[in-house]
């Protein structure tokens, strides 16, 4: 259905009564807002990154974990998709968790939010530069993906500063790629498994052992786990663009249904098709480290021509990943510093007249992003762990604020014909709050996830002190939050 300015007028005229007056621009409508999503989960970009971490934990048999996945994650995008449509605000979590409890834990949570797209937008450009280092270098070194992963992080700012216009088109067609491309060149190998004389076939998708020699154990399973929980993460996107989407309480929970279906069955078939397709032994393939193990896979079975135009879509894919990323975390940082929320919060909200973009925002995400590559050193599964692990605590504090909102009726009705769970909202969530502690555990208590434990913990403590030293007294003056009174 088109949209037109009157459906455009209604939607400020909620936004307004919500304090806010509409400063972005509303240029986003059904296809873009899934597009935006399903960029942000790019399946390309995770599974190439990590196809070879289940065969080197557990086997191939990792692919059964898809399935909790996939439900788990449906599940949330529900109850987020009941929350799009009574609360069409950017900044989604944030809001969400202000307005159905109190602006403390709208605070935590919103920085959460914050942080997994901030150091995601460097996961996304490290795992970017991991997979095209060796088109460069023989042995890649930190270094050098690190530099792969600026050069990156530039250009989608670039591309965010100019216009939301601009991005959401590039973004478009890198979804249409990703789309038609990848999926399309799996369903090709797939065909070809047929007739290729070198294959594992169907019984990989139930070996199990490690490719390196390791034990399967809690660890192993748990950073098994980390390819299907990366992949399907990003689907919120949509809600956080709320303000630049044509009817959002319509196009919102839509998108994020299908993203999240879209992309989990889509990632599932592209790991299980490129799992059957390896050919001679598992381990030469996935313990290589002088190319990614799938481009090697279509090039043993399809030449050099085929894996450059596998290299091709899986750029594409790739970079639209990181833009959507970008795009979705400078909202995030405008929406929370227009509540005088964050730091030089009115540097980081104001937005260009012009290019009907917050600029600062833009750039402080790009230099964030640029930031955590040098920590992460290079090494794309600590960036993603991390992300992760913040990610599903954002997940989970939404869920608990959806609960305290409905026990309190302070959830807002909505227009008839709208996205409704009606009584499974509150048990839903709860079984939602359960599977994100799940999910949470699995990515710190196994040893070898400690490190990632302990990044999350210091980036907590950063928001604490934060909270302590300025932002409580902010809130009490009412000069910060949703409800401030200086607006």
């Amino acid at each position: 259905m088109p949209f037109n300015d009157n459906q455009d007028i209604q939607e400020d005229k909620a936004l307004s009564a919500f304090g806010y007056k509409e400063e972005l621009q509303r240029t986003m409508g059904g296809f873009s807002s899934f597009a935006l999503a399903f960029s942000m989960i790019s399946v390309t970009t995770t599974v190439f990154t990590l196809f070879a971490q289940p065969f080197q934990t557990i086997g191939g048999i990792a692919i059964w974990l898809w399935l909790p996945v996939i439900a788990g994650t449906l599940l949330l995008a529900s109850v987020y998709g009941h929350l799009a449509v009574r609360l069409p605000i950017t900044g989604y979590a944030y809001h969400w968790a202000s307005r159905l409890t109190n602006p403390t834990f709208g605070w935590f949570t919103g920085w959460n939010a914050l942080l997994c797209q901030f150091v995601g937008s460097a996961g996304i450009a490290v795992a970017l530069a991991s997979v095209f280092a060796p088109d460069f270098w023989h042995n890649p070194t930190h270094s050098n993906i690190i530099m792969l992963s600026g050069i990156g992080i530039v250009f989608a700012v670039v591309v965010n500063i100019i216009s939301i216009k601009l991005t959401a088109r590039i973004n478009n067609g890198g979804a249409a790629v990703e789309l038609v491309g990848t999926i399309g060149l799996t369903a090709i190998l797939g065909i070809g498994i047929a007739f290729f004389a070198q294959k594992q076939g169907a019984s990989i998708l139930f070996q199990h052992g490690s490719s390196t020699g390791g034990k399967i154990n809690i660890t192993a399973i748990a950073t098994a786990l980390l390819l299907p929980i990366w992949t399907i993460a990003g689907w919120e996107g949509s809600a956080d663009l709320a303000e630049e989407t044509h009817d959002p309480r319509k196009v919102a929970p839509q998108a994020m249904k299908r993203s999240v279906i879209v992309s989990g069955l889509a990632g599932l078939g592209v790991f299980a098709i490129f799992a059957m397709a390896i050919p001679g032994k598992i381990g030469d393939t996935v313990n290589s480290t002088s190319s990614n193990p799938m481009i090697s896979i279509f090039k043993a079975h399809f030449g050099q021509t085929g894996g450059f135009l596998l290299q091709v879509v899986c750029f594409v894919s790739m970079f639209s990943c990181l833009l959507a990323n970008v795009t979705v975390a400078t909202r995030t940082c405008y929406s929370l510093s227009r509540d005088n929320m964050l730091p030089f919060s009115k540097v980081f909200s104001k937005v260009n007249p012009k290019t009907k973009t917050p600029i600062a925002a833009v750039l402080l995400v790009g230099a964030f992003a640029i930031g955590v590559t040098f920590l992460s050193s290079g090494i794309a599964s600590q960036v993603l762990g991390i992300v992760s692990v913040v990610l599903y605590i954002t997940y989970g504090s939404v869920l608990v604020a959806t609960v305290i909102g409905a026990k309190n009726n302070r959830i807002p009705s909505a227009p008839a014909n709208y996205y409704d769970m009606g009584k499974k909202l509150v048990p839903l969530s709860m079984v939602g709050i359960v599977w994100a502690i799940i999910v949470v555990l699995c990515m710190t208590l196994p040893a070898g996830s400690h490190v990632v434990a302990k990044m999350a913990v210091y980036f907590e403590l950063a928001a604490v002190v934060w909270y302590f030293v300025a932002l409580r007294s902010r809130l009490k003056n009412g000069t910060a939050g949703p409800f401030r009174t200086n607006k």
